[in-house]
């Protein structure tokens, strides 16, 4: 099950973030971009509140107060993040942020040196040393379009930082509260925090559609990777998998996007499977 839910969330994010990226071209903002899915994904998740009833032991249900924090926590990380992610979104082209979005798993590796004191070993030095070539080779493209590429860099790194924290509450808290308490817990603050965001206008008819779908997409394959990673606690391996987004985002944009992946696609497939390589270094033990 984790192989085929990690690989396909991948999957589904690339073409989620696909069309979200086509409704920004068409006319819609960033803001109702995040609205919509931020509830999509608490929509998808509110559902595991009562599979306990029907499941309880595969979703034990064990609330505590430390764990309610920790949901709370990654709640207020995740709706942060979902900012930062979709502002790097509408920066640069599908191929360039959502790979650069891969590098949070080598960001809970190095949560790791400095909140557990782990020795930094040659296979991290060189993920960070493969991930400087990476960033490098995913931002190539048309030089009047450097400073949007450098501002997704920003945005993409901060959203990164923001979702390791994610997982280090979910690793840490999931299991022992119970994936059917901890997660729509993180979900329901995400939602309760979005309008905060403020209003917005509608999409344009065709932004609409799109934002929709896309929406509907990563409402779904956001809620399964922190399901995975409540119900087996076997991050490492569900982040490797999940780290094939880097690929499949190359892949889809290049095929199906409206900006300049075709034009860029080896050097930005390169730096893709360069930042696979250091992820699966830095994480392999």
């Amino acid at each position: 099950m984790i192989p085929l839910g990690a690989l396909g969330a991948a999957l589904l994010y690339a073409l989620g973030y696909l069309e979200l990226k086509g409704s920004i071209h068409h006319g819609a903002t960033t803001k109702r971009v995040n609205i919509f899915s931020n509830y999509a994904m608490a929509a998808w998740s509110l559902p595991l509140a009562v599979l306990p009833l029907f499941f309880p032991k595969q979703f034990g249900f064990h609330p505590d107060l430390a764990s309610a924090f920790a949901a709370i926590g990654a709640g207020l990380s995740l709706f942060v993040g979902r900012i930062c992610t979709v502002k790097a979104l509408a920066k640069a082209d599908l191929s360039i942020s959502a790979p650069l979005l891969g590098t949070k798993t080598i960001l809970v590796a190095l949560f790791s040196i400095l909140l557990l004191h782990t020795p930094i070993g040659w296979k991290l030095l060189t993920a960070a040393a493969l991930t400087v070539v990476a960033l490098t080779l995913l931002q190539t493209g048309p030089d009047h379009n450097k400073h949007h590429r450098r501002a997704a860099v920003g945005w993409a790194m901060g959203a990164s930082v923001l979702f390791a924290l994610v997982d280090v509450l979910t690793q840490g808290y999931a299991r022992k509260s119970g994936v059917a308490f901890f997660q729509p817990m993180m979900f329901v603050v995400l939602a309760g925090m979005t309008p905060l965001l403020g209003s917005t206008p509608p999409a344009p008819p065709v932004a609409k559609k799109r934002l929709l779908l896309g929406g509907a997409i990563i409402g779904f394959q956001a809620p399964l990777v922190i399901m995975l990673i409540g119900l087996f606690g076997e991050a490492t391996l569900i982040n490797i998998l999940y780290a094939t987004r880097t690929i499949w985002s190359v892949a889809i944009d290049a095929w199906k996007g409206e900006g300049n992946a075709r034009e860029y696609w080896v050097a930005r497939l390169g730096g893709s499977l360069l930042l696979l390589g250091a992820i699966i270094l830095a994480l392999v033990k």
